[in-house]
């Protein structure tokens, strides 16, 4: 009986705890709970959004489709938004819980407890979705990776921020993207290829003209 008291009292505790270097309102482990369902909850409705924006898109295959119901909730709602959800969720989670836990185990908060944790969660987050989910993934957090080291460029001095930087930064992408979309299609992710190749809604002909081209640049190349 005491052993159980004891057990109970020590949970309680625990759920109820934080660490002196916590600055949120919660318990380390609700703020843990509520920082999983959060983010969830938004990557679940963004993924759904952007869905959306692909059923428009897809309006005269709908049309076309015997089963129109059936074919719009298969666009807009389907594993990836799942996949994403969990994805943004056990990232979230695990980053609190380990930064809490390497608070009480170092005594101290600094930057590395922040590093360390994203290292470990996202891993741990990354390797267990899909090829194609990773694929997102990788396009959405390189761009806030490459945000965050431009950032800290500025904050530093190394340059001075200007309006034309992040234009001329997206126009060299795309000029790298097109290059490799119209000469070496090998360079690029299939996800990324198939989608411009949608986009641009080639027929038969346009593509037969495009692969050509393809063939005749690397013949070009290996002379």
């Amino acid at each position: 009986m005491q052993r159980k008291s004891n057990t109970l009292k020590y949970l309680c505790k625990l759920l109820y705890s934080t660490t002196p270097f916590c600055q949120h309102k919660n318990s380390c482990v609700m703020n843990m709970s509520r920082g999983l369902v959060e983010a969830f909850t938004k990557a679940f409705l963004a993924k759904l959004c952007l869905n959306a924006i692909m059923l428009v898109m897809s309006s005269k295959k709908i049309i076309k489709s015997q089963n129109k119901i059936k074919l719009v909730f298969q666009i807009l709602i389907n594993r990836t938004n799942f996949h994403l959800g969990l994805f943004m969720g056990t990232q979230t989670f695990l980053i609190k819980c380990i930064q809490c836990l390497l608070r009480t185990i170092r005594n101290k908060e600094d930057g590395w407890n922040a590093a360390i944790s994203g290292f470990i969660a996202g891993g741990l987050s990354f390797i267990t979705q899909k090829p194609h989910v990773q694929n997102i993934l990788r396009v959405y957090l390189f761009a806030r990776a490459t945000e965050c080291l431009y950032q800290i460029g500025i904050q530093r001095k190394y340059y001075n921020h200007r309006k034309a930087n992040t234009a001329i930064a997206f126009i060299l992408m795309t000029a790298v993207i097109a290059y490799g979309f119209f000469f070496e299609p090998d360079i690029l992710p299939m996800d990324t290829f198939k989608m411009y190749e949608n986009f641009s809604q080639q027929t038969l002909v346009d593509q037969i003209w495009h692969m050509c081209n393809v063939q005749q640049y690397r013949n070009r190349c290996n002379v």
